[in-house]
């Protein structure tokens, strides 16, 4: 794997493209990464040979450990952390604003952005073993950016559960409570399933698939500004005494 992560893009005959990310350090994003991803889906977004996009990490554990550690760790002034925490936002937005349905394949632990991911896909399935975290609280800032997906996709409720609980959450937890619509046994029966929904939803009408989509996200065009918004917030967070000296004892254990 590349040591500063990578990102594969592949369209399959049946109109299905396989967005898959990867990062060494349990497939965190850094900056980089963040804007490629972004990149794939706007591409996808466009290519009129795509009709259903399915996003997974590389391995057979850990989905996404959220942001990049080193990175986080190195902000040193708050127009370099707003445009950090930007990265999640504005993927978030590019799954929103594509015109073809996203299928999000949660095959291990989810944590921070990971979960951002998962509650900005169109449709997602996951395994037994993909439990669930936002640990920002407890390092001094909190999961901001992808707060309004959490809402939307799980409710009040479970985003204040999970936001305010900074401990792990069970995958069945998360199925109970809207983030994934499908619980697989084990990675091989996900890769099942999602290959077998990806492919039903490329052979629908592309033009009804994205009309839907668009009101399926309704209500969601103020976005864009918010997020803007909790990005800033997070940025003055991270930059705080609290945030860094726990930042750093999270790095003195990883």
């Amino acid at each position: 794997m590349n040591p500063n992560g990578e990102i594969t893009s592949q369209l399959q005959p049946n109109g299905v493209r396989q967005i898959t990310f990867g990062h060494p350090a349990h497939n965190s994003f850094p900056s980089s990464q963040l804007k490629a991803a972004v990149a794939a889906i706007d591409t996808a977004g466009d290519d009129p040979e795509t009709s259903c996009i399915v996003f997974r990490s590389q391995g057979d554990r850990t989905f996404c450990a959220g942001a990049n550690l080193d990175e986080l760790l190195a902000i040193d002034n708050p127009a370099q952390a707003k445009e950090f925490f930007l990265g999640f936002a504005r993927l978030i937005l590019a799954m929103k604003n594509c015109p073809k349905p996203i299928v999000v394949a949660v095959q291990g632990k989810a944590i921070g952005g990971g979960v951002g991911i998962a509650a900005a896909a169109d449709y997602c399935l996951a395994t037994e073993a993909a439990a669930i975290k936002l640990s920002e609280l407890s390092i001094a800032i909190g999961p901001f950016v992808i707060l309004p997906a959490l809402v939307r996709k799980m409710g009040v409720a479970a985003a204040s559960e999970m936001s305010l609980d900074t401990e792990w959450h069970s995958a069945k937890w998360a199925h109970q409570n809207g983030l994934y619509q499908r619980l697989l046994p084990d990675v091989k029966s996900l890769h099942q399933a999602t290959d077998e929904l990806a492919g039903k939803l490329a052979g629908h009408s592309q033009l009804a698939a994205a009309k839907l989509k668009e009101t399926l996200w309704f209500g969601t065009e103020h976005w864009p500004q918010v997020l803007d918004e909790r990005a800033e917030v997070s940025g003055g967070l991270v930059l705080s005494a609290p945030a860094k000296a726990a930042l750093a004892r999270f790095k003195t254990k990883d």
